[in-house]
C-alpha cells in the first residue's frame, strides 16, 4: 500500500516538474521574442539607408 502511494506522489511530482519547465520555457520564449522586437524597433529608428536606398530613392525622385 505505501509503495503504490510513494508511486503516485513521484509520478505527481515528475507531472508538476515537467508542467512548471514548459511554462518556464514559454515564459523565457515570449521574454526573448518582446526583446528583439523592442530591439528592432530602436535599430530601425536610428538605421540609415543604405547605399542602394539612396539610389532608388533619388530615381524615384526624379521620375516624380
Amino acid at each position: 500500500m505505501e509503495a503504490t502511494v510513494f508511486r503516485e506522489q513521484i509520478v505527481n511530482f515528475l507531472e508538476a516538474a515537467v508542467v512548471f519547465l514548459l511554462v518556464t520555457n514559454a515564459l523565457s520564449i515570449a521574454a526573448t521574442t518582446y526583446a528583439i522586437q523592442l530591439l528592432n524597433g530602436v535599430s530601425n529608428a536610428r538605421r540609415e539607408p543604405g547605399i542602394i536606398e539612396r539610389k532608388l530613392s533619388a530615381i524615384l525622385f526624379r521620375a516624380s
